[in-house]
């Protein structure tokens, strides 16, 4: 059982979100979900991890989660990610390929090669050109080496690393097809930004940070005039954001967005699913993505769990069981 196992786990700026997911006929089957609290500066500067809070709190997690889901998928913030297209000579063996993508990126990037972690894709190809297109993701080595040193410390076997803008993606994926809607949006709302998302068949996903999130809402510690005069402007200022990548996406991809799924730890900020539909004029709905599974854990506590916030941490299980199982790894 073990080996099919995968915990997706979620850092966030008040909790860690852990997902445990496991292939179940065809599908996937929900294991076991818990969430929990930690303090504000377990973050430090850079995106960088409090070492010894972080792996106090990773230690106390594994405590609560089902046996056997050790093997965890994790993410770094989308903003620390370097993302470029490079074109490369498409007669590279493998060795002179990897070689030459870094030498390109090196010229691009703001820091020095020696100091990232790269990884690459290569992109469809169009017509019988001589070059390739590659996508390259970088990252400083000490974001991800604070999380994998943290993980392993806590007695957990990190198997992928990722974005958490892949995550978000592969749970619309699932998301699309259960529902059988393949022009909704997913919108992530979070503390410090919110996030957008929608794949295609045929081209790469739109995915779209907005430095948008709920923290000026919760700062202000219960003042209720306050309160409620921020969470207006902050739906004013967000409704604008989704207005402009929803017309975005029907210009430059023909694609008319037909509603919208609203997720994350924002998404029961009041009236804000209700505002998304009155002002865009497509439905918003509440999107709790521990419903998509089966499983004993949701049936007995859906109606008490806020599931809405669990998104990127089951978007982070999927990908890491989609990779065990392409890569073959153990």
């Amino acid at each position: 059982m073990g080996k099919s196992l995968v915990t997706g786990i979620d850092i966030g700026h008040h909790s860690i979100k852990a997902v445990v997911l496991k292939p179940y006929k065809g599908t996937f089957a929900l294991v076991g979900y818990q969430e929990l609290p930690i303090d504000a500066d377990i973050f430090s500067d850079n995106h960088m991890l409090n070492y010894q809070k972080i792996v106090k709190k990773l230690k106390e997690l594994r405590k609560s989660l089902p046996r056997f889901s050790h093997k965890v998928s994790l993410a770094v913030p989308d903003n620390a990610v370097i993302s470029k297209v490079l074109q490369i000579d498409s007669d590279l063996e493998a060795q002179e390929r990897e070689f030459a993508i870094f030498q390109a990126f090196s010229h691009q990037s703001p820091f020095p090669v020696e100091e990232l972690n790269l990884d690459f894709v290569q992109l469809e190809k169009t017509g019988s050109t001589q070059t390739s297109s590659y996508q390259v993701y970088a990252t400083k080595k000490e974001v991800v080496e604070s999380r994998v040193d943290a993980v392993a410390k806590a007695g957990y076997k990190p198997v992928l690393m990722d974005v958490q803008a892949h995550a978000l993606t592969q749970m619309w994926q699932l998301a699309s097809r259960a529902h059988q809607q393949s022009k909704w949006l997913m919108l992530d709302v979070g503390l410090t930004q919110s996030s957008l998302c929608i794949d295609f068949f045929d081209k790469a996903p739109f995915c779209k940070d907005i430095p948008l999130g709920t923290q000026s809402i919760e700062n202000l510690n219960g003042i209720d005039d306050l309160v409620h005069s921020n969470t207006e402007r902050f739906t004013r200022a967000l409704i604008e954001k989704i207005q402009r990548n929803v017309q975005l996406l029907a210009s430059l991809h023909s694609t008319n967005v037909e509603g919208i799924w609203l997720c994350g730890g924002g998404a029961m900020t009041p009236m804000l699913a209700e505002e998304i539909t009155r002002h865009l004029h497509i439905p918003c709905e509440l999107f709790n993505p521990l419903s998509l599974f089966d499983g004993k854990k949701i049936r007995s506590q859906a109606e008490l769990s806020n599931g809405y916030a669990y998104a990127t941490a089951v978007g982070l299980a999927l990908r890491g069981i989609d990779w065990l199982e392409h890569r073959h790894a153990a």
